[in-house]
């Protein structure tokens, strides 16, 4: 079928907001439909002729995939608004990616080439090569080039997660998370270098924010050793959630927010960090730290604080016969 948008793609999915017959009106519409954008880059290269590896048991050699600049643009615009990366792309960034994904391709299929020669038996007859061959080759399909994958990462690799006024809603969404999270653990080594290169991992979905808990939790198990146990019994568990009764209790007599109570409060602290490095230290109790709190300035400023005062004062005058 002729294409019948402007992006001189003739199949069943518009990247440029034209009104082919049976596209969609928006470039990702039928990610729905398929399990990821590589997917759907996958059966765009498809639909223009191209493959996205070869069938088990043909010949690795003829099963290159040939990009046309148009289809080079198309997937990578595909993969850019995936990634939330609105930068356009200049001709020489095509041709970069092209040269490219060529050399990746040739790579992956010189190495399948290589590992399937290298486990035929020397000196067998020409059937039993041709079987060899074609059986290992089969083995070694499911890590042939992915050009999908390649186009996703190639544009991933753009992304720069040090310049945020460059980074798209689910980019900024995500190194938010992550940042919150390191707060919540409130540790220390954790440089935000770290933290972004993790948040783009996460948005590339090559890991998840339950994956960098577990890793954080191997940190603050060895800056609260105290909560080691309690770490272990709880994948999900912060060093904020083990502190949170104490920042209410804060929250509550200082007659504050619970988010101003921040974790680096000296009572909080005084809690969280009780133990020492050896863990042996004894936690303050919970009435110590209510004397604390009362004793502490921001109390002053309380209602509760204001009401005693005036009580006091009242209690005082009339002890000497003043008619209040």
């Amino acid at each position: 079928m002729a294409d019948r948008d402007k992006d001189g793609i003739s199949d069943n999915v518009d990247i440029d907001g034209g009104d082919g017959t049976n596209k969609s009106k928006t470039p990702l519409a039928d990610a729905q439909n398929l399990s990821s954008v590589a997917a759907i880059i996958n059966a765009v290269i498809a639909s223009n002729g191209g493959s996205g590896g070869p069938q088990a048991g043909t010949n690795t050699s003829t099963s290159k995939t040939k990009l046309t600049k148009n289809t080079a643009l198309a997937i990578m615009k595909l993969a850019a608004e995936n990634a939330g990366y609105t930068t356009e792309f200049t001709a020489a960034d095509v041709a970069e990616f092209m040269k490219e994904f060529d050399a990746e391709q040739a790579r992956q299929i010189e190495k399948i080439v290589t590992s399937t020669s290298s486990k035929t038996v020397p000196g067998a007859t020409e059937d039993a090569v041709d079987k060899t061959t074609s059986s290992t080759a089969k083995t070694e399909y499911p890590s042939f080039f992915d050009p999908g994958r390649f186009t996703s990462d190639w544009v991933w690799g753009k992304v720069n997660f040090g310049d945020e006024k460059t980074l798209g809603s689910k980019s900024l969404g995500i190194l938010a998370q992550v940042r919150g999270l390191v707060a919540k653990f409130h540790i220390f080594g954790v440089a935000d270098n770290e933290v972004r290169d993790v948040a783009k991992q996460i948005a590339m979905g090559k890991t998840t924010l339950a994956d960098y808990t577990v890793e954080l939790q191997k940190v603050a198990t060895r800056e609260y050793p105290q909560f080691a146990d309690r770490f272990a019994k709880d994948p999900t568990l912060t060093t904020y959630d083990i502190a949170e009764p104490i920042i209410k209790m804060l929250a509550k007599v200082w007659e504050i927010p619970e988010e101003d109570v921040t974790m680096d409060n000296p009572l909080v602290m005084s809690y969280t960090n009780y133990a020492g490095p050896d863990g042996k230290g004894v936690a303050p109790s919970r009435y110590d730290l209510l004397l604390k709190a009362k004793n502490d300035p921001k109390y002053q400023l309380t209602e509760e604080a204001n009401n005693n005062a005036r009580d006091s004062a009242t209690s005082f005058a009339r002890a000497f016969g003043f008619g209040v």
